[in-house]
């Protein structure tokens, strides 16, 4: 077991620390999600924008066939766009890389399909006609939507819009007369594109910092509300969830479940003596010593009083709960705390003893039979462990 005064992290950056694979892992959901959603509509606007241009240029009336390859391609492309799911919310990183290099193909096929529509209407025109300016108009439309939709990845947005916009800008400038001024004009405007992607991908990061702030404070909140601040041991509150979630859960398996209720001896004296900041310095130090006996990453010690401390351990039989007992009573005997040149030595009564499937009716009765236990342990002379 480890708490967050381990290593001198204060709880603020063990909540920090604790909460930065669920933020890594908002941030990989958030773009991927991000990126399957915007991308779904494309391949509908990529079809209209192919019908009206081809209507316009008198093809579909000269032969209807025309818009079947172009229909069927836009439309498994949209299929295969919608189909393909991002992962479930739990998914290593690797899974979400893997998804997102198959849907940025996915994008890139429909950028390249309408760069050859737009480039060849502008091929058969070689006029700004209408064709050639719905084309134009809708080429534009994409390039700024995909400079904006795909902000979260930048290298990605930028190739999408380049493969968008380059080939008509280079068709109208080399390979047209009449288009020359077109193709200068969308040069103009791809220029400012590349300009505008920086722009748009820095105010997409502002949002994710933003949410991501958000994130980490709830939950250096959440984890402060759980947390002793003195000890940095789990407080009352997180005991009593984790009692009520661990307790019903072995009742559910009939498992072993043990619990110790620790109450430090003679604690008023301490304060009444050396004061109280040498109280709150010996709760420390008991706290360090505590954690070198409760080891395994089921268990869980807590300060859930002045000086009354519990241990939960899962699968702890009657005879391992005395013997971690004992070892933590006999430890902290030996173990004074050392306040300057003056040295503490206080003990600790205990209380032992394994949830009992036939009469504990609940969590709380339990733990009532062993803290009796502990206060038995304390009327008989202190510093020592009962076991029930």
């Amino acid at each position: 077991m480890q708490t967050i005064r381990d290593l001198g992290v204060t709880p603020e950056d063990q909540a920090r620390i604790d909460i930065e694979p669920d933020v890594q892992s908002y941030v990989w959901r958030r773009s991927t999600t991000d990126l399957y959603i915007r991308s779904k509509p494309g391949p509908v606007f990529y079809l209209l924008a192919c019908a009206i241009s081809f209507w316009l240029a008198g093809y579909i009336q000269q032969s209807w066939w025309v818009m079947l390859a172009p229909t069927i391609a836009f439309g498994v492309l949209g299929y295969l766009r919608i189909a393909h799911k991002p992962p479930e919310a739990h998914a290593a990183q690797q899974v979400f890389e893997r998804w997102k290099q198959v849907h940025w193909t996915y994008i890139h096929i429909g950028s390249v399909l309408w760069s050859v529509i737009a480039v060849t209407i502008g091929w058969l025109e070689r006029e700004p006609n209408q064709a050639v300016i719905v084309s134009v108009i809708t080429t534009i439309t994409f390039s700024t939507a995909a400079s904006h939709a795909f902000a979260m990845h930048p290298l990605h947005a930028r190739i999408c819009v380049m493969e968008l916009i380059l080939p008509s800008i280079l068709l109208y400038i080399f390979g047209t007369k009449n288009l020359q001024a077109t193709g200068i004009t969308l040069c103009i405007f791809f220029g400012y594109l590349l300009l505008n992607v920086r722009t748009t991908i820095r105010e997409y990061q502002k949002q994710i910092d933003v949410e991501v702030m958000l994130i980490r404070s709830r939950a250096e909140i959440s984890s402060l509300s759980m947390t002793d601040a003195l000890t940095g041991l789990p407080n009352r509150r997180k005991y009593e969830q984790a009692w009520q979630s661990i307790w019903y859960m072995a009742a559910r398996k009939q498992e072993v479940l043990g619990l110790i209720v620790v109450d430090l001896d003679h604690f008023k004296h301490i304060n009444d003596e050396f004061g109280h900041l040498a109280g709150d310095t010996c709760l420390q130090h008991f706290a360090e010593i505590l954690k070198r006996h409760v080891r395994r990453d089921s268990d869980i010690a807590a300060r859930i009083g002045g000086e009354e401390f519990v241990i939960i351990m899962p699968t702890c039989g009657k005879v391992q709960l005395i013997q971690v007992a004992e070892n933590l009573r006999a430890d902290l005997q030996k173990t004074p705390c050392q306040l300057g040149a003056v040295q503490i030595v206080f003990t600790a009564s205990m209380g032992t003893g394994v949830v009992d499937w036939k009469n504990d009716d609940s969590p709380d009765l339990t733990f009532e039979r062993i803290d009796k236990a502990c206060y038995q342990a304390k009327a008989s002379g202190r510093n020592r462990v009962v076991a029930v």
